[in-house]
């Protein structure tokens, strides 16, 4: 296994400043011994961004960082180009979530300031390069043109809670690598094994981690709390294990992707592997620094568990969760029930809690309910192909046949079917989401990315099946 510089630069960076965070940047690319050259693609979080009535800035990694990191990329005579590059979650076109997180307003203006060529470009709307991986899930995947011929990738992601794979850091970042077609495959039980897999070409030249203001309870719709590091490193592993115990986690045992990885020979294997060095040089300077995160109450936790919230809520919703399989008992913790957690998590901040406590009763069903379920009038929502339940006294069933069902699925099947009304019908929403999603689809019908995914189907599906 190919073994990255195992040191992680931990800065004591209260604010979000672009010159003090450009001279950071600089300072730790240098003395970690990273030099930046040839066409850059910097891959931050830009998971979902929304309309700034439900959206919190936590969620993405800042701009302020987005611009120190570039200004500081500027100045190497080396760098020929510099690209910020994503795909946004399932169903959320990345032009509309860089709109609403500003990053176009912010690549726009430092266009015309910095010397080196830069773009913003939406991996979902280019033309692919298919990479072979050979991995559990995925023997290749096919990348956007501008991230797979980089000739370095920077990532910058956001430190967050999350609701089912228990951190955002360096490492879950590259599900934002894969276009939407992709990015559901495996989105289940396995999804850990599928993150793991994807580290083979997702493996940074360099982190750089907002954890300045991070995001606690559901990594969409999170709450904010300030930690105020900076986080840097060659080794994405490394830096995610120094943030999950920014976290109060164990990454190897508590982060089930990061265990994976672990499991499968990267390194470093835990923190005693890990040089640490700027403002942290010990395991008890990070738990120092995590003080400032706590307390690790349910607010840290929000949306993690479906019926707890619905109970804080008052809410007549339930979800009734099963295994996904007769032979087994185990759950899918990974899959519907996080689309699920997101699209309520998302009504909270949409339509309030008085919404959820005057909502239908309604019943959620994920996974194989064995004994016979008495819906009692109730609507019935059934979400994933391995989901079944014998039902006495269904008011109504409706069965979201996918794995994974995404919240935007549930967003637009289920509609106002709940009794709170969702944002699809509020103009604010709609009207931007429309004009940004038919956009894309002009860019990719002009650049011939809808031809290149027809050649596609045809050579690799539709000629097998005949």
């Amino acid at each position: 296994m190919n073994e990255k510089d195992n040191r992680v630069m931990v800065v004591d960076c209260k604010e979000y400043d672009v010159s003090m965070l450009k001279s950071i940047v600089a300072s730790g690319m240098e003395k970690l011994g990273y030099k930046p050259k040839g066409k850059i693609a910097l891959k931050p979080n830009v998971f979902c961004a929304f309309h700034p009535d439900v959206w919190e800035p936590s969620t993405v990694t800042n701009l302020d960082v987005l611009e120190g990191a570039i200004r500081a990329l500027a100045e190497y005579s080396e760098v020929s180009r510099i690209s910020v590059t994503e795909t946004s979650a399932v169903g959320n076109p990345t032009r509309f979530s860089f709109y609403w997180a500003g990053y176009k307003d912010r690549i726009n203006k430092l266009k015309k300031q910095i010397a080196k060529p830069l773009e913003l470009k939406g991996m979902d709307e280019e033309k692919r390069v298919s990479v072979f991986i050979g991995g559990k899930i995925h023997d290749r995947v096919r990348l956007g043109r501008t991230f797979a011929l980089a000739d370095s990738k920077i990532y910058l992601p956001k430190l967050k809670c999350h609701c089912v794979s228990k951190m955002t850091g360096t490492v879950k970042l590259n599900v934002g690598i894969l276009n939407y077609d992709e990015r559901s495959i495996r989105h289940d039980f396995m999804l850990n094994e599928k993150i793991a897999d994807l580290y083979a070409v997702g493996n940074p030249d360099f982190t750089i981690m907002d954890a300045i203001t991070i995001g606690v309870g559901n990594e969409a719709f999170p709450s904010s709390r300030h930690l105020g590091l900076l986080l840097m490193g060659k080794n994405g592993l490394a830096v995610d294990l120094v943030a999950a115990k920014l976290l109060g986690m164990d990454g190897a045992k508590d982060v089930p992707y990061l265990a994976e990885l672990i499991s499968r020979g990267y390194k470093p294997a835990s923190l005693s592997e890990i040089e640490l060095t700027g403002d942290a040089r010990s395991v008890s300077d990070l738990e120092k620094f995590a003080e400032r995160v706590k307390p690790y109450d349910d607010e840290f936790y929000r949306w993690q568990d479906v019926n707890k919230e619905l109970n804080r809520l008052n809410s007549p919703l339930k979800l009734l969760h099963g295994p996904y399989s007769e032979a087994s008992s185990a759950k899918c913790e990974t899959g519907c029930v996080m689309g699920l957690k997101m699209y309520l998590g998302f009504l909270e901040k949409y339509a309030g809690a008085d919404a959820f406590a005057k909502a239908n009763p309604c019943l959620f069903i994920i996974g194989k309910i064995k004994e016979p379920v008495d819906a009692s009038g109730k609507n019935v929502f059934i979400f994933g192909t391995c989901s079944s339940a014998t039902l006495k006294n269904p008011r109504k069933v409706i069965k979201l046949n996918n794995c994974f069902v995404t919240a935007s699925d549930m967003m637009l099947m289920l509609g106002a079917q709940i009794g709170i009304k969702p944002p699809v019908y509020d103009p604010k929403f709609f009207f931007p989401y429309l004009s940004r999603m038919l956009a894309g689809i002009a860019v990719k019908s002009f650049n011939g990315r809808y031809l290149q995914d027809f050649a596609y189907y045809l050579g690799n599906q539709f000629f097998r099946k005949l």
